[in-house]
């Protein structure tokens, strides 16, 4: 055999040993990888069974249309590009296979997403891992309102069923979304339930008294939504 002809046969089997998953590759199909790389993604999961209930109004959804995110996974591994859902009522994230909803069979710490209803865009951040609050767990997620070295702002928002009663006594249940409010304290591992108030707030960082009411008053805060209560977190945190 002449040796062009030899060593071209040893590229081809090369070629051959590399296309077929001799070294792992990544191949991602609606943003999800599908190949050997999806244990180090952590992209397993089972399928998500929700049985058709009847005479319910409303969805347990935070986006009932797939959204757009990233996945961190609590061994340190990341998703990019996955397209995800999330269910309020039971506080799952959901990954999309094949429009199938799966749930992640590997610890998930946070996850980033955007979505859109309607015409509006939204853009999310929830984590978990904050200290164990009554029913809520260290498994729990939240949205992270306020993100910073020193304090949180952490809301848990939730969706419940609720008894709805219409004209002419008949009932139904209709999907209901709620929020609980809460502080982070960084440097105590301290969770802290607030309200929309000053008092509230003051109440849970009580050393910092006169530095958030020199931020309410100066900004002019009212501290009734939760933009107000950000501004005020952020300022906090500088």
């Amino acid at each position: 055999m002449k040796p062009t002809i030899f060593f071209r046969l040893i590229a081809s089997s090369i070629l051959l040993f590399l296309v077929s998953g001799g070294i792992a590759q990544s191949i991602v199909s609606g943003g999800i990888s599908t190949n050997v790389y999806v244990e180090a993604y952590n992209i397993r999961g089972k399928p998500f069974n929700n049985s058709e209930a009847t005479n319910i109004e409303g969805s347990p959804l935070l986006n009932p249309s797939w959204g757009l995110g990233t996945v961190y996974f609590k061994d340190g591994s990341v998703a990019q590009n996955v397209e995800l859902r999330f269910n309020l009522e039971k506080n799952e994230l959901y990954f999309n296979r094949e429009g199938e909803m799966y749930v992640f069979n590997d610890p998930v710490s946070s996850f980033r997403m955007n979505y859109s209803i309607s015409a509006a865009k939204n853009e999310v951040y929830f984590r978990s891992g904050y200290p164990v609050n009554g029913r809520l767990s260290k498994e729990t997620f939240y949205e992270v309102e306020e993100d910073g070295a020193k304090f949180q702002l952490i809301n848990y928002r939730f969706i419940y069923l609720a008894d709805s009663y219409q004209y002419g006594g008949t009932a139904k249940k209709v999907f209901t979304e709620k929020e609980e409010l809460y502080v982070f304290d960084v440097a105590f591992g301290k969770t802290s339930k607030i309200k929309r108030t000053e008092a509230d707030v003051l109440n849970a960082l009580p050393d910092l008294k006169e530095k958030i009411a020199s931020i309410v008053s100066k900004n002019k805060l009212k501290l009734k939504v939760n933009e107000d209560m950000k501004k005020l977190f952020t300022e906090l945190n500088k």
